[in-house]
């Protein structure tokens, strides 16, 4: 996943995304928390701070990206600054070991306070050292984050079920991109849209299924299920028995057990083909790449 997230931001900047951009994207992609225009609060920071011969832009691409799992939730005093402090320290004296320094300028050769800097920058083509910095900021970001047993590698048993399929992206699962969308539509119609459907089916029939689509609505918003590390309360498979068959075992995923594949599952017989090939391939992958494929797919295909 270390390496993933390195060659992400690394496309990212070749495809014309700047270093804070490119660093940020990748380390929200790897853990499900991209949000499409999530690049703009990045494009300050680039250029050395908007051309000021401030700090590299990929290490302030890394320190947002970080910010995304282990900064505050909640304001002091209830939560204080220690955890995303020394994250960003540990990240920086990384960063520093390697390049000696965090600077724009130091590390670009370039004044782009300048226009003979910004030609400069041009004509070497010193971006593509920028492309190196985007890659070990994104890897080394992820790896501080793992090393303190937070970000995207440290929820992957939790998110990912026995079964192999992936309970954060589960429409029923609470967090989950649905369950999010799903929230934000129904603050942004409103808590009275109903009323107003009534009228809007004079226009166009479409609304006359509006009472259906809100009960989907509903349950979409509510995010019943914890996932099937937590008990998987409200899993759709009731007869599902992989689970509970797993903690039987002592291990963590069905191909992990000499017994699979097995016919204790209690999966319709689509599903029981899903679970096989999922976990044959996660056998093959190892869990990080498994799960890296994933959280890169639909949960719905």
């Amino acid at each position: 996943m270390m390496d993933w997230t390195g060659k992400r931001a690394r496309e990212s900047f070749n495809s014309g995304w700047y270093c804070a951009e490119s660093v940020l994207r990748a380390l929200a992609e790897v853990g499900g928390r991209y949000e499409p225009g999530m690049e703009r609060v990045a494009s300050g920071f680039c250029s050395g701070m908007s051309r000021t011969n401030g700090l590299c832009w990929a290490v302030s691409g890394a320190i947002m990206g970080m910010g995304l799992y282990g900064g505050r939730t909640e304001p002091a005093p209830e939560q204080s600054m220690d955890v995303p402090y020394s994250l960003v320290q540990e990240f920086l004296k990384r960063f520093r070991t390697k390049f000696q320094s965090t600077n724009c300028r130091e590390l670009t050769g370039c004044d782009f306070i300048t226009p003979q800097g910004h030609r400069r920058f041009q004509e070497e083509n010193i971006g593509r050292v920028c492309r190196d910095y985007c890659d070990f900021a994104a890897s080394t970001a992820l790896e501080v984050l793992a090393d303190a047993g937070m970000g995207p590698m440290a929820t992957v048993i939790e998110q990912t079920a026995p079964c192999g399929l992936n309970c954060g992206k589960c429409m029923a699962f609470k967090g989950s991109e649905i369950h999010r969308h799903a929230k934000a539509l129904q603050e942004a119609m409103g808590p009275n849209f109903a009323q107003y459907a009534d009228r809007f089916a004079g226009m166009n029939p479409v609304f006359e299924a509006y009472d259906e689509f809100a009960s989907v609505l509903d349950f979409l918003a509510e995010g019943t299920c914890s996932g099937c590390r937590k008990g998987g309360e409200a899993c759709l498979f009731t007869d599902c028995g992989i689970k509970d068959c797993v903690h039987e075992h002592g291990v963590q995923f069905c191909h992990e057990c000499n017994r699979f594949p097995c016919e204790d599952h209690g999966l319709p017989e689509a599903l029981e083909q899903r679970w096989r090939e999922n976990n044959e391939r996660m056998r093959e992958k190892g869990l990080y790449a498994y799960a890296l494929e994933l959280r890169l797919s639909p949960r719905y295909p």
